[in-house]
This record gives structure tokens, C-alpha cells and sequence, in this order.
């Protein structure tokens, strides 16, 4: 099966993986993108694979911008066999010290703007009975220490996803959560530098050992995740499945990370945790 897909959070990443993968594989590709220049970008890689998919320039958080990507899909495709809300970004900070408009700002990209994507395209993917497949993290079903406010994002959109599930199952929509663990995208490397340039002096220095271990850490996954194409083609997996699970959580090793959490006693769990980060 292939069909017309709208993916955001095409400038980097898994979604910029994904809408190459898809595309090569026959799929219709909106890719959403927030720049002009990662249109370009995006387009011109394409173009050097031999691949056709159509760049959207679109910034979820502006409501205006997602109405006008709700009326684009709809002039370019009378239905739409799944969305992909990828798009995603981590501000970390230890909460007590946590800028509230940094906290605001998680909750609007991670949250928010999920919801006001899948608003504007559910007439699309109703007419078609489509796919909605969104992008949380093993961060959705646990928290870590500095990330606090991303934690609280994919917790959110771990709900919402349950709550749009039972809701749109008589329209034939079927609603699916992607549950990755670390991978070398861009979305941990610039938390880890907004660490680094945000948490400094003040009663930030109380935090500094905790700040340089997140970092730390942080590096790693970036080093040592798996790459972007292997989410591509979980999405691809999932979308050739006639009943797809509710959830779906990869590596194996997040998989177990997530079962861990739920059968650990939470002193147990907290105690992992500050040996894990050394505080």
C-alpha cells in the first residue's frame, strides 16, 4: 500500500529521514518544513536521489501558517492516508530554575501545535481513513532529571494520542504512537548546548554537576543512537499494517528501558537514576 502522506518536522531528523524513505518507496510526500531554505534543502536532496516529494513551508506553533497548510493539502490531495506529527524540540533546565517561557514554549511546539496539525488535516484523513501516527519518546513514559519540561510534553501527547484514539475509531481513523529511544537528531544536541549556554551562575551553579552529566549524556546519545533510517522504515512498517498497534517502542533496548520503569518500585527507579546522573 502507498498512498499521500503529510510529515512534519521535515528539515532534520527522523522526518527528513522519513519523507526520503517514503517517497523512494512510492508514498506522496508533503514534507513540512519551517524555513524557505530547508524547502530548498530538502528539495535539492531529492533531486540528487532521483526521489519526487513536495516541501511545505509551514510553522506549526502559527495558527494562521497551519490553517493555510490545512487548505495546501487540501487543494493538492482530496484525502490523506496518514500524518506524521514529527516535528519536536527539548528545552532542558532543571525545573526549579526552568525559564517559564522556555516551559511555554515546550508545551506549544510538542504539545500545541500537535494538536492544531492533526485539527486542520482530520477532514483529509477522515475521507480517507487514515493513519495518524505521532512522535513521543521513551522520554513519554519516563523522567529523567534537566528534562524535565520534555518529559512533561510527551507525557501530554501520550494522552492526547489515547484520548484521539477512542475518539476518531468510529471515523475509521486509526491513531498510533512511536515510542524511539535515543538517536543521533538534532533535537538532543541543541538541548544539550541550551544547556550548556542557559545554566550558568546563579542558582544554576547548585546544578552544575547535574547540567555537565546531562550533557554528557546527551553527547553519547547522540554518538551512539540509532540512525534516523531505521525509524523511516518502522514508520513504513507501521503504515503496510492493516491493524497497526497502539504503540510502538524501538530499539528493543527502549522497550525494556520502558518495562523497567513500569515494574520498578519508584525508590528503586530513583535510585538508578542518581547513580545513572551522579547526583
Amino acid at each position: 500500500m502507498t498512498g499521500t502522506i503529510l510529515i512534519t518536522g521535515c528539515s532534520s531528523g527522523f522526518g527528513r529521514a522519513t519523507a526520503l524513505h517514503l517517497a523512494q518507496r512510492g508514498w506522496r510526500v508533503l514534507a513540512v518544513v519551517r524555513k524557505a531554505f530547508d524547502a530548498e534543502s530538502l528539495r535539492a536532496e531529492a533531486l540528487q536521489k532521483n526521489i519526487t516529494l513536495e516541501p511545505l513551508v509551514c510553522a506549526i506553533t502559527d495558527d494562521a501558517q497551519v490553517a493555510e497548510l490545512g487548505r495546501t493539502a487540501a487543494a493538492l490531495a482530496p484525502s490523506l492516508d496518514a500524518l506524521l506529527n514529527n516535528a519536536g524540540t527539548a528545552y532542558p533546565g532543571p525545573l526549579e530554575i526552568l525559564p517559564l517561557a522556555d516551559l511555554r514554549a515546550q508545551l506549544e511546539i510538542n504539545v500545541v501545535a500537535q494538536v492544531a496539525v492533526t485539527q486542520a488535516l482530520l477532514p483529509l484523513l477522515k475521507a480517507a481513513r487514515g493513519t495518524i501516527l505521532n512522535v513521543s519518546s521513551m522520554g513519554g513514559r519516563m523522567a529523567f532529571p534537566v528534562t524535565g519540561a520534555y518529559h512533561a510534553s510527551k507525557f501530554a501527547l501520550e494522552a492526547l494520542s489515547d484520548s484521539l484514539r477512542l475518539e476518531l475509531a468510529p471515523f475509521g481513523v486509526k491513531v498510533v504512537v512511536i515510542e524511539p529511544g535515543g538517536s543521533p537528531t538534532a533535537i538532543w544536541k541543541a538541548g544539550e548546548q541550551n544547556a550548556r549556554a542557559l545554566y550558568t551562575g546563579g542558582r544554576a551553579e547548585a546544578y552544575r554537576g547535574l547540567i555537565a552529566r546531562y550533557a554528557q549524556l546527551a553527547e553519547a546519545t547522540a554518538r551512539e543512537g540509532f540512525p534516523p533510517e531505521q525509524f523511516a522504515a518502522l514508520v513504513e512498517r507501521i503504515l503496510m499494517t492493516p491493524h497497526p498497534r497502539a504503540r510502538y517502542s524501538f530499539p528493543f533496548r527502549t522497550t525494556l528501558n520502558i518495562l523497567l520503569r513500569r515494574f520498578l518500585p519508584d525508590a528503586v527507579w530513583d535510585r538508578v537514576m542518581r547513580r545513572l546522573f551522579r547526583w
